[in-house]
């Protein structure tokens, strides 16, 4: 609210001119705007047929016709059509999205310009990349890329403006200081990226290309309340906001939000046609960025900090109703451009503007539409008879001539046949014929979009065998959408890192962040070989983990940030600051000395080992004891079978002569001759037993000298510790 004093405050001369300076400033920038909306009524045809493709049959709302055999008229519902349209621009939003964030929301690095290997312009360098990675992360740097890219498929034209100061309002909390806190609305001090739409961003239309824009208008519709929050705000005049609000411009005019400009209804119902009460009661707030001379900047009190080579500074204005309710210079000096950063899907050779995605479908959907249209008209005109009749020959019962179950028909005139009152026939099918047309207008909405169902992973590769094969197949169908994210890279990314650059070099109070340095931006290239980059890092981590050539090489502590960087961690806390790491070494250094924890696990293993081997004897030791008493019983067990066998030999032997003497008494009566023959075979058989026991003993004999020999020597061996 104005003080009563200052009202009463006598205007002067300066002030009188500076009101002057500010409404002419205002009245040219509402003229310019004015003129940019009539400039580009052609473009925002093109802009709502694209629309219209994107979201048919969403947005068509448009009854059946009785004309139509498939359409039901008396329901309301619509014929369907098949959008090929919305597949191909979704499948190109997300490859696009896919190529700038699927890896994280960095695609970008900072390098000193000198290539310097200075280690603290190294370290400035790494600082001011992290410090503008959290900045675009405060400000949603990849939603609003996100919402600008959707809008350059679809429209052809995606925008994103910053870094700017003038921040959005928010409510923060102060203590009383006793233990209160109430609600306090102040502005945000960070640097603010947002994404414009291009329904409201009116730049020259003299030109086709933004880098040689002059200037550009934003329009900004604001009910009364968002206006008011604005009052809080440094940047802004609130006693012009109050003026404003009060409904006075200043010569008891009244101003309404939506009746100061009668354009203003035509402009908000031209960017969305479907609801009438779309910004209605809103204020026309525009935000001009463009030149403003040296002699307004004077006779308003602002004095440039550094010197243009011409008369003119880039400045930020902001209009409403005729005052000017905000107005400063540029935010980053030295700029000479402004700061939104424009890229468009297919160039116009006659515009600034692009065009959208769905453009290059309309034929193609076009002919989907009229072939899927005229198979439905067939298969509902093919699903049953057609029927002739003669009226005055049958009429229904009921009075409906419509063919239906279980009708009663009846016959006017009995003299005539019923197959001469009605006849039945089926019209010819056609379908066949029509579905090569569907299937071509597709294969052309493939070819003329560049947008495959293999790029969107709708489809199998089916042309190859091999796994290598496919992988070629998946990423070449990728290959025209890629060289489109990289116009994104060109005409976005590196202006937004350099805007960002040079706004913390004017702005950020950390002076160890400062200093020169370039921007390398990742392209789609870079991405899809991210995973051989990953591959080959992993690679060599383990080769100079192996090789000490290698590792005196290789920078390890880069390599192992290049690897993180790589990754996409989801949280931050996993990797260490720098003040972390150096605690971690210094607690490391105070531990005890890895080669002597190693010299005593290793005299711990040979007292292990020594004690094994002391065990191990033992065992030996009594493992031969068993033997020697096991070899022993043996000996015993068999020198009794020995025995055994020299017993059971006499007695045969005596069996034997016991046998010899009965033969001799059986055979007293035959011939002498005979009897000295057996008599002699007897003697022969004795010598031959004789033989065999004397041979036995000595056999029995040797295994006994064998055994006491095995006893001495394995006694030997006991004494002398040399085993079994």
């Amino acid at each position: 609210m104005i003080d009563d004093d200052v009202k009463d405050t006598p205007e002067t001369e300066s002030d009188r001119e500076r009101k002057e300076i500010l409404n002419k400033l205002a009245k040219k920038i509402e003229d310019r705007f004015e003129k940019r909306v009539v400039d580009r009524v052609g473009k925002e045809a093109e802009w709502r047929y694209a629309r219209s493709l994107y979201d048919s049959p969403l947005s068509d709302v448009r009854p059946g016709s009785p004309d139509r055999p498939y359409d039901d008229f008396d329901s309301g519902r619509k014929r369907p059509t098949p959008n090929i349209v919305r597949t191909k621009c979704d499948t190109a939003i997300s490859n696009s999205v896919s190529m700038q964030f699927a890896a994280g929301e960095k695609n970008w690095d900072l390098f000193p310009a000198a290539n310097e290997a200075n280690p603290q312009v190294i370290e400035a360098c790494r600082l001011m990349e992290k410090e503008i990675e959290t900045q675009l992360a405060a400000t949603k740097y990849a939603l609003n890329c996100r919402r600008a890219i959707e809008e350059r498929v679809i429209l052809g034209t995606g925008v994103v403006k910053g870094p700017v100061n003038t921040g959005k309002v928010r409510v923060t909390y102060k203590d009383l200081g006793d233990g209160t806190w109430v609600p306090d609305v102040t502005s945000n001090k960070t640097p603010t990226l947002e994404w414009v739409s291009i329904w409201r961003l009116y730049p020259d239309m003299s030109v086709t290309d933004f880098q040689d824009c002059a200037d550009v208008i934003e329009l900004h519709p604001m009910t009364p309340l968002e206006l008011s929050t604005y009052r809080k705000h440094p940047g802004f005049d609130k006693e012009a906001i109050d003026e404003i609000l009060k409904g006075e411009d200043g010569n008891g005019m009244p101003i309404k939000p939506d009746a100061y400009n009668e354009m203003f209804t035509g402009i908000t119902s031209s960017i969305w046609t479907g609801s009438p009460y779309l910004y209605r009661n809103r204020y026309q707030v525009l935000e001009y960025h463009g030149p403003v001379t040296y002699d307004e900047l004077q006779k308003l009190g602002i004095e440039p900090a550094y010197e243009s080579p011409t008369q003119e500074y880039y400045g930020e204005v902001w209009v409403c109703c005729g005052k000017v309710i905000r107005m400063e210079l540029e935010n980053i000096e030295g700029f000479y451009e402004t700061p939104y950063s424009l890229a468009v899907w297919k160039r116009d050779p006659t515009s600034l503007f692009g065009y959208g995605h769905p453009l290059l479908l309309a034929d193609p959907q076009r002919v989907v539409t009229a072939a899927y249209h005229m198979i439905l008209d067939n298969a509902s005109l093919t699903s049953g008879p057609q029927v002739a009749m003669y009226k005055k020959y049958i009429q229904p019962v009921d009075g409906n001539y419509d063919i239906s179950p279980n009708k009663v028909w009846l016959l006017t005139d009995p003299s005539v046949p019923v197959d001469n009152a009605i006849k039945f026939f089926n019209p010819t099918n056609v379908i066949g014929n029509i579905m090569p047309v569907l299937e071509l207008a597709r294969q052309f909405g493939d070819e003329e979009s560049a947008t495959s169902l293999l790029a969107a992973g709708l489809q199998s590769p089916q042309n190859s065998e091999s796994a290598t094969g496919q992988l070629i197949m998946q990423n070449n169908s990728t290959t025209l959408l890629d060289f489109l994210a990289e116009e994104w890279d060109d005409q976005v990314t590196e202006k937004v890192i350099r805007r960002f650059h040079a706004w913390n070099m004017q702005y950020n109070p950390k002076p160890e962040i400062k200093g020169d340095y370039v921007i390398d931006v990742k392209s789609a290239t870079e991405y899809k070989n991210k995973q051989m980059f990953i591959r080959d890092m992993e690679r060599l981590s383990m080769e100079a983990s192996q090789n000490p050539t290698v590792a005196m090489a290789v920078n390890m502590d880069e390599l192992v940030n290049a690897r993180l960087a790589m990754m996409h961690l989801p949280s931050n806390r996993i990797v260490r600051s720098k003040e972390e790491f150096m605690q971690a070494q210094q607690a490391a250094s105070q531990q005890p000395d890895p080669a002597m924890m190693e010299l005593e696990l290793k005299q711990k293993e040979l007292q292990q080992a020594d004690q094994k081997l002391q065990l191990e004897t033992q065992r030996l030791a009594f493992e031969l004891k068993q033997q020697q008493q096991r070899e022993y019983w043996e000996h015993l067990e068999k020198m009794g079978s020995n025995k055994a066998r020299e017993m059971e030999a006499q007695a045969q032997v005596l069996k034997a002569e016991a046998d010899r003497q009965t033969e001799m008494i059986k055979l007293g009566s035959k011939d002498r001759q005979f009897m000295a023959k057996l008599m002699a075979d007897q003697e022969l058989s004795k010598q031959s037993a004789h033989t065999q026991v004397f041979l036995k003993s000595m056999e029995e004999e040797r295994k006994r000298d064998e055994q006491m020999l095995t006893a001495q020597e394995l006694a030997l061996k006991e004494r002398m510790g040399t085993g079994i």
